[in-house]
């Protein structure tokens, strides 16, 4: 059997963990139940066939520099060149036509933000429905933030694909709405929580000399929607683990979750770690180099906790029993990071930004009850990992020819309820903080439209009063989210409650 799988891998300069996580579990998924013949469709075919030994293909070859139009232009030349029917070997269109089946491997592509990726996936189902080869998406998150044409291409994959696994509720929920038969749109893990580290990860992370307890900790490199700037973020995080180090004589390890292995660059997660440590006093935060996504998990699984701005922590830590704790800087991160946490029952230690002051609370209560979580994840996470191996029995089931048959939604794990108030008070702003930097993202999508329209529609006036307009409800809403979580917080505790926005 050969199977044709993309994912958002294989760059000469970038190395993503998360995303590479994705297509490698799809990968260890695929040989596990005999699927030898795979082909990968990457940014740069050389790159991902060298790393996973794997027969490689370019993408089709839509651009995240490009504008909107420019890629809807690139989708027509892909509609025209299968009208045409004659095809280069050695491109996305003869790796298709010769598969047996194509997987969307796992990914957080298919929204307003990243409208490069949608195309580029709109694009592979047009494809794979030319040559009538059946398609199975796997591991997604849609949205939340998406323009009307966005979802005409989500809703034109989901009508291919034979499923369509979504690794979070909100996901489930707007792709059921989306799809002409909804009972095919499935509620899953992320693929990544099925990734497991083998003896050569565990060694490479065995050689860097960690102490016996440690906080792996990643952070992403941009300050998100609610961070002034990257070095008031900086410091905030570099703060929290120097109080965290105070708190629990504990050391910080900083994994950079993308960077560059080119030993001539460094890019990123590799810059701000440094940036980080810098801005720390406790001399006990220290920046690791670039690691595999195996070699990530190696590391996960032998810490104290997993402290993280990124999103797959979350998902790797609690696959492996280790206490996790999220900061969503952003409501692309917050939906996310929820999500995969209340997929093993730990949503409750997702905290906002706007609760930083708690942070040092909260989880430092993880790192004091590490028996207790763990305890509460090893009656979850076993269940949950055995609905994801369900889930891909169903794949290379039907990609053998059987009928589909849905393995059912992930069972609903147990919340573990944290001990301390300030679980309380977070709970409480997250509402208001995801409507707020749901506004934040929702402006910034509708200034990129009225860019696009202006210049061939400059006597629509309005649509750029709109961003105008959009600009000015971002700032004042910042403002009322700050006193409105104050509000909150006095009534919690009854008294005052100092602001500490960050």
């Amino acid at each position: 059997m050969n199977v044709v799988v993309i994912g958002d891998i294989g760059w000469k300069y970038l190395y993503h963990l998360g995303d590479e996580a994705m297509t490698e579990a799809a990968i260890d998924m695929l040989r596990e139940r005999g699927v030898d013949g795979i082909t990968l469709i990457a940014g740069d075919a050389d790159v991902a066939s060298a790393f996973y030994g794997l027969p490689a293909v370019p993408r089709l070859g839509f651009n995240g520099r490009w504008s909107r139009d420019g890629n809807a232009g690139h989708l027509r030349t892909v509609d025209a060149t299968l009208a045409a029917g004659e095809f280069t070997r050695g491109t996305v269109y003869t790796a298709v036509r010769d598969a047996d089946a194509v997987v969307i491997a796992g990914g957080g592509n298919m929204n307003a933000a990243h409208s490069h990726h949608l195309y580029e996936r709109v694009a592979l189902t047009r494809v794979a429905a030319h040559f009538g080869t059946p398609l199975y998406v796997t591991s997604q998150t849609v949205g939340p933030t998406l323009t009307d044409d966005d979802r005409a291409m989500v809703a034109e994959i989901a009508a291919y694909a034979t499923s369509f696994g979504a690794r979070e509720a909100m996901t489930h929920a707007l792709v059921s709405g989306l799809a002409e038969d909804p009972s095919r749109v499935v509620h899953t893990l992320d693929d990544a929580a099925v990734l497991r580290a083998d003896a050569p990860a565990r060694e490479a992370v065995e050689s860097f000399g960690l102490p016996d307890r440690y906080v792996a900790a990643s952070f992403s490199n941009g300050p998100g929607t609610t961070f002034p700037d990257a070095a008031t973020y900086y410091r905030a995080m570099a703060r929290l683990c120097d109080e965290l180090v105070r708190r629990h004589d504990i050391d910080v390890v900083l994994a950079p979750h993308a960077g560059s292995f080119s030993p001539e660059r460094t890019t990123r997660d590799q810059d701000s770690n440094r940036a980080i440590v810098d801005y720390s006093t406790s001399g006990r935060v220290a920046a690791l180099p670039l690691l595999t996504a195996r070699q990530d998990v190696a590391l996960v699984e032998r810490a104290t906790l997993s402290l993280s701005t990124r999103y797959h922590p979350a998902v790797f830590a609690p696959a492996v029993g280790t206490p996790a704790g999220c900061i969503a800087p952003s409501y692309y991160s917050s939906v996310r990071m929820r999500g995969a946490m209340r997929n093993v029952g730990l949503e409750r230690y997702v905290l906002s930004t706007e609760s930083l002051d708690l942070a040092a609370e909260a989880f430092g209560e993880l790192i004091e009850n590490a028996g207790a979580v763990r305890a509460h994840l090893a009656g979850v996470r076993h269940v949950a990992l055995d609905y994801q191996g369900r889930w891909w029995d169903a794949i290379v089931d039907s990609m053998r020819g059987k009928p589909w048959v849905s393995p059912g939604q992930l069972p609903r794990a147990a919340v573990y309820i944290p001990d301390g108030a300030w679980s309380a008070a977070n709970e409480a702003s997250f509402p208001l903080y995801d409507g707020y930097t749901e506004q934040i993202e929702r402006a910034a999508m509708w200034e990129s439209e009225a860019r696009r329209f202006a210049p061939a529609h400059a006597q629509v006036p309005e649509l750029l009063s709109e961003a105008r307009a959009a600009r000015r409800y971002r700032r004042r809403k910042s403002v009322r989210m700050a006193d409105a979580v104050g509000r909150f917080r006095e009534r919690l505790a009854g008294s005052p409650v100092k602001s500490t926005s960050p």
